[in-house]
């Protein structure tokens, strides 16, 4: 009952103030190398100032290698999925300029897998951890309801998981975003 109220009480709010989605490119580097993916996020706002974000950002990366000696190809893949909610803090610069920061927590879910069809082998790994993000960014609007963000950056911090068995231990790092907004 009380979940059903909660839920009535912040749909209205959100009516009253508006929403925002944001689609775009992402680059993010932690650990100690860098993966191009897409980062997307809504943004309920409660008032015009602050909102309710769900941030989520699907990262990849893939290899090849050819074995030394052999013409037998190994091919190797890592995914990054994070899914990480909070408040976000909107300043208002002018009618046509916002600036944002945000706090989230969530988590994360990292895959790999290796593969040879010359070999005949295939193997997949997946874990799951807590991960954070605090930055901000900046939104210029283009139109009446769609801004260009050419800047998002946040700190990224990935907590410990585990992938083919080992500990990966946790990593900090940088996260670049920039795409389109569009407003309700």
């Amino acid at each position: 009952m009380s979940i059903a109220l909660v839920l009535v009480f912040t749909g209205s709010a959100f009516s009253q103030h508006g929403a925002q989605i944001f689609g775009g490119y992402s680059y993010q580097r932690t650990g100690g190398e860098g993966v191009n993916g897409f980062n997307a996020s809504v943004t309920g706002d409660i008032t015009p100032w602050v909102g309710i974000t769900g941030d989520f950002a699907l990262h990849s990366k893939g290899t090849s290698v050819l074995l030394p000696n052999s013409s037998t190809l190994l091919n190797a893949d890592a995914k990054l999925l994070s899914f990480m909610f909070g408040p976000q803090f909107t300043s208002h610069v002018n009618d046509a300029t916002s600036m944002f920061v945000h706090i989230l927590a969530g988590g994360y879910r990292a895959s790999g897998s290796v593969a040879s069809s010359g070999l005949g082998i295939s193997v997949n790994s997946s874990g799951t951890g807590f991960s954070t993000a605090t930055g901000g960014g900046v939104d210029f609007r283009v139109a009446p309801r769609i801004a260009v963000r050419p800047v998002q950056i946040d700190w990224i911090h990935l907590g410990n998981t585990s992938l083919f068995g080992a500990d990966m231990g946790s990593s900090n790092g940088f996260r670049y975003s920039g795409g389109i907004v569009v407003r309700f």
